[in-house]
């Protein structure tokens, strides 16, 4: 069964999605960018609907200022409340015991640094979006947050942060996955930009002694949201192992 469900957050009314099942373990999607809950092509409704459908509870919902929520749009980097308060209701309306969280894109930049808060019990994270260099000598600002590469950085304009901010949140994405208690699998399309950038991400030294808790797995697709039929087959069999290790009797 698909329900709209409501929920408060800092003032403003947040609307989600959620399709029921039995189980007591559960996903949260976050969504990417600025789309809506059901995601490109209703791909994350879609997805929705077929994890429910093998027992497990999903929930997926607009930030504020995004599709039917209430507030001002703000950007991934201030959607810590959200995220919460997303959580929160999920857990109350479907009687959750644990919930897995899956995010694409700068979902999953948002939900590496704020899962904490939300008592998020594992991370699935696709294609995380990370800090590119600043556009070649002679390239326009626009032109540069026009590439993958930018795309952060247009992020934190948005967010009203400081022009020097991106090596700021650099930091902060690395200790977040050094820091984060709970496990985090990390999904990446082999030939997208987002996912190269990330992968060299992970190459830092400093993630040498992680290496083992942050487990990755690859897909040879072009796509960053994993649009095409053995594309959403594969992502649909990672959600699944995800939930089944965090499953509860």
């Amino acid at each position: 069964m698909r329900n709209l469900i409501g929920f408060p957050c800092l003032g403003d009314m947040l609307i989600g999605t959620l399709d029921s099942a039995s189980g007591s373990t559960g996903l949260l999607i976050v969504s990417n960018g600025n789309e809506v809950r059901s995601g490109p092509h209703r791909s994350m409704s879609q997805l929705a609907h077929r994890i429910a459908a093998a027992g497990y509870p999903v929930f997926r919902f607009d930030r504020r200022g995004v599709g039917d929520s209430a507030g001002a749009n703000q950007g991934f980097l201030e959607s810590a409340p959200d995220i919460a308060a997303a959580t929160s209701s999920f857990r109350r309306e479907a009687q959750l015991r644990r919930v897995v969280a899956f995010g694409n894109g700068d979902g999953a930049a948002a939900l590496a640094l704020f899962h904490g808060q939300a008592r998020i019990d594992a991370l699935l994270l696709a294609n995380p979006v990370t800090l590119g260099p600043p556009p070649p000598p002679g390239q326009d600002q626009e032109a540069g947050d026009a590439a993958p590469r930018g795309w952060m950085r247009q992020m934190i304009r948005r967010s009203g942060r400081k022009q020097d901010a991106p090596a700021s949140i650099t930091a902060e994405l690395t200790a977040a996955f050094l820091g984060a208690e709970v496990p985090i699998t990390v999904l990446l399309a082999t030939r997208d930009r987002i996912a190269a950038d990330f992968a060299e991400f992970l190459h830092k030294p400093a993630f040498a002694a992680a290496a083992t808790r942050i487990r990755r797995k690859q897909f040879d697709t072009a796509s960053h949201v994993f649009a095409g039929t053995a594309d959403k087959a594969w992502l649909y069999e990672r959600v699944i192992e995800a939930l089944a290790e965090q499953r509860t009797p």
